[in-house]
């Protein structure tokens, strides 16, 4: 029969997936990754006989996908309030309409609905919490190197955003058990690495093991050959920021300096010493910047416990607050800006 349930399970566990510069390796998560918009779920749509629009944006057809391996094609249209001889579920705003022409288009979240982005886009809402909304979408950004944001990702953003032009509700049996109880009060989504943990609660260490994770993943993906010839093998992707994992972020931290402003650094050696000084004066970052390097910054302030937003390679406000945060408790000159000893704080 399907439920909400495995549908959000099975969309967590497509979490990290990246697009493909063409049809080889569309089954592999990170293999053969590129910018071409290739993926396995306009494969499978096209297979099922509806247009999955190969080499196209594909956010629209990977929330179709979901909802048909779940439930099944015939019902996965009828969710949609679709049918075959009409079928458009590769185009936000089509999906929008013909849910707006059912009557079920809204401009209040429920479990398990479709979100419509004004840039057209379109993402899942697998939890609601204190006036915010949990997402998982395809064809989103994760961090730099994602330019065009080809990968399967979670993210949250608050209910009343600007950017949301509304939402497609789908009923589900079980979404009152899954997302918010019927005192609208908040509940855990076992699928959701932002509200479960060990324990099965929302601690702020389950927050943390999902942000490095994500960190990790990212390393992994678009440095993984440096990370190995620098710390031998590339990284677990276990939520854990060790050893291994502060010396590949200072590994990649050095790669940047060197290719970007001229430094002479030695990636594999895990000391930030004078020269790491000297080089990280070269650069400051602070509110507005974007790349490598504030991404870099993101994921220590979050392992550390400072930083709870998305790790999206920008410095926005509330990077700066946790830089704030930090530079406080460590001691540092508390301007909300990233230089030499904050850095050498961030890798002490």
């Amino acid at each position: 029969m399907g439920s909400l349930k495995e549908l959000l399970s099975l969309a967590q566990s497509q979490v990290g997936y990246q697009e493909k510069k063409s049809a080889a390796s569309l089954d592999d998560f990170h293999g053969n990754a590129g910018y071409n918009n290739y993926t396995k779920y306009a494969r499978d749509v096209n297979n099922w006989g509806l247009a999955g629009c190969q080499g196209q944006p594909w956010c629209a057809t990977y929330q179709f996908w979901l909802e048909a391996k779940i439930f099944g094609v015939d019902t996965a249209l009828s969710h949609f309030c679709m049918k075959r001889s009409n079928y458009s579920a590769y185009n936000c705003f089509s999906i929008y309409d013909a849910f707006a022409a059912a009557g079920k288009a809204s401009k209040t979240p429920k479990a398990g609905c479709l979100v419509v982005f004004r840039h057209s886009h379109i993402g899942r809402v697998t939890a609601i919490r204190n006036g915010r909304i949990y997402t998982n979408e395809g064809n989103t950004s994760a961090l730099y190197g994602d330019s065009n944001g080809g990968t399967v990702k979670n993210k949250d953003y608050a209910a009343g955003d600007s950017n949301i032009f509304g939402y497609c509700l789908i009923d589900y049996q079980d979404a009152g058990n899954t997302v918010t109880d019927n005192n609208g009060k908040d509940t855990v989504d076992p699928t959701n690495p932002e509200t479960s943990g060990s324990n099965g609660g929302n601690t702020a260490a389950a927050v943390v093991t999902a942000r490095v994770e994500s960190y990790q993943r990212w390393l992994n993906t678009w440095y993984e050959e440096l990370i190995k010839k620098c710390i031998g093998n590339r990284l677990e992707e276990d939520g854990i920021y060790g050893a291994k994992t502060r010396n590949a972020s200072l590994a990649v931290w050095k790669d940047v300096m060197n290719r970007l402003y001229g430094c002479s650094l030695t990636p594999a050696d895990t000391s930030f010493g004078e020269k790491c000084r000297e080089a990280a004066g070269k650069v400051l970052l602070r509110k507005g910047s974007d790349g490598t390097l504030p991404a870099i910054a993101e994921g220590i302030l979050a392992a550390k416990g400072y930083y709870k937003g998305n790790i999206d390679a920008a410095f926005g406000s509330s990077v700066e607050a946790a830089v704030r945060q930090f530079q406080k408790k460590k001691g540092l000159e508390c301007d909300g800006i990233i230089g030499p000893d904050t850095w050498g704080a961030l890798f002490g």
